[in-house]
């Protein structure tokens, strides 16, 4: 006896539509900004101004605002420079250390102008043609070369010794920090000094 199969056909459920209104799965396909984060030396300066850096646009928009910023540092550290206000001067100057040094020179009696004055009358006279007047103008630049090294040896020691009394575990230089900046008239000096010593060049 044969038997009969019967083949029950199962319809399928149509899948139903998407919710109107409802979002799709998979957060990964949200796009990304498009425009290049601000550098952070430009975020801090924003924020030291009191103002929110807006991020650039495009790249090239970064590189203007980038260079603009380093040209507005340039000039407030010139400016500090100039005036010899510490706060706006440039980080390396700003150090303890440096500051001790240059206060102490600026307040000293140095050797250094002098010297640029014998070197001047040395240099005139190897232009006058007399014998005499090269001989004492050789004389006068040697001894202005010999009293610039033992005053440039004394200040040495007397700055290294004052910062190491006032910072122990120093490791910054100030030897011959101390000594380029003894070498010119207070007037050319950089940063400026804020202490002077009257009658000091």
């Amino acid at each position: 006896m044969a038997l009969l199969k019967r083949r029950t056909t199962a319809s399928a459920a149509p899948a139903a539509p998407p919710t109107d209104g409802a979002a799709p799965s998979g957060g990964g396909n949200e796009p990304g900004k498009g425009r290049p984060t601000p550098k952070r030396s430009a975020a801090r300066a924003a924020r030291a101004r009191g103002g929110v850096l807006a991020a650039p646009a495009s790249r090239k928009d970064a590189r203007t605002r980038s260079r603009a910023e380093r040209r507005r540092q340039s000039q407030e550290y010139r400016a500090g420079m100039m005036s010899g206000d510490i706060s706006r001067l440039p980080p390396r100057e700003r150090l303890p250390e440096r500051v001790l040094a240059r206060d102490f020179v600026d307040t000293r009696r140095n050797v250094g102008p002098f010297f640029l004055v014998a070197a001047a009358v040395y240099f005139v006279g190897g232009l006058v043609p007399n014998v005499y007047v090269r001989l004492i103008a050789t004389y006068l630049m040697l001894l202005g070369i010999l009293a610039v090294a033992v005053d440039s040896i004394v200040l040495s020691r007397q700055v290294s010794r004052r910062v190491a009394e006032k910072y122990p575990a120093s490791t910054v230089r100030v030897r011959a920090y101390s000594v380029q900046r003894a070498l010119l008239p207070a007037r050319w000096r950089m940063p400026r000094p804020h202490l002077t010593r009257v009658g000091n060049g």
